[in-house]
């Protein structure tokens, strides 16, 4: 009998009896869960409809995990950052421990922790008159890119026009999937760039371990109790990694933070751009 071939088919079939066996598990687990069903989905939509919460988007039914990430705050240098801004040209009203200031004519920049800045310009000559929604995300991301910032983690999840000002909001993204809290938020008027802010983490490594929370369906009813969602309508709910300081017992001073471990939340989004994360396991 030839013991080495018997040896690779046993091996072979061992491989493929726990695949089968995994699949079943994991169908098992799905069925026997009563979240992602048909009626319970229902009931929750009713229950959100009851406080004039509106569900404009598909309700998940998977069986949500993820990985942590370990997130680290993008970091600015005043030195940096009037180099890409301004040139070099920049005048340096402060710089002070975790914070700085930046001026040059109509224009400032504020960099707080160093890592959140804050960009404003108060000149007031109009140059865009033919101003509407695509042109205002081409010249905030011709922005972007001119103040040595990487678009290719940015997602825009949000624009509104009001009163000849659009607000563009960016998230950031790893592998299509949102890491919150990070942002980018402009604002343009046909003078261009009125103001322009920025948090943003930069993803370093991914534990080992999955993370299992609660299902989409079981999660949002913690809408219920929030009454600055009513009257809203939820446009998109999305796994995402979350990053909260705040929700570190061992930080005393969450502003001063600089790193630490982001971990699986729904965040759902509404139609006024307003977002709120459930991170319930």
């Amino acid at each position: 009998m030839d013991w080495s071939k018997a040896k690779t088919i046993l091996i072979v079939a061992f491989i493929i009896t726990n695949i089968l066996l995994g699949y079943m598990l994991i169908n098992e687990k799905n069925i026997g869960e009563s979240t992602v069903k048909d009626e319970f989905v229902e009931d929750v939509v009713k229950l959100l409809q009851d406080k004039n919460i509106s569900v404009a988007t598909q309700i998940p039914k998977e069986m949500p995990y993820l990985n942590t990430m370990t997130v680290e705050y993008e970091k600015l240098s005043l030195k940096e950052v009037n180099k890409n801004f301004f040139g070099d040209k920049g005048i340096i009203k402060d710089d002070e421990k975790g914070f700085g200031e930046l001026v040059k004519g109509n224009e400032s920049v504020v960099i707080v922790n160093n890592k959140l800045i804050m960009y404003e310009n108060k000149e007031g000559k109009e140059i865009y008159e033919d101003l509407n929604k695509e042109r205002a995300i081409q010249l905030s991301e011709e922005f972007i890119k001119k103040n040595g910032f990487d678009i290719s983690d940015m997602k825009l999840n949000f624009i509104k026009e009001e009163k000849g000002v659009f607000y563009l909001e960016y998230s950031k993204v790893y592998n299509d999937i949102y890491v919150e809290r990070a942002y980018t938020n402009l604002q343009i008027d046909k003078r261009g760039v009125k103001k322009f802010e920025r948090l943003w983490l930069i993803t370093e490594n991914l534990g080992e371990t999955k993370i299992a929370i609660n299902t989409a369906p079981k999660s949002i009813l913690a809408l219920l109790g929030m009454d600055e969602v009513y009257g809203k309508t939820i446009t998109d709910i999305s796994l995402c990694y979350y990053f909260d300081p705040q929700k570190h017992d061992y930080l005393k001073e969450p502003e001063e933070t600089k790193k630490g471990k982001a971990v699986p939340a729904w965040r759902i989004q509404f139609d006024d751009g307003y977002k709120v994360y459930i991170d319930e396991y």
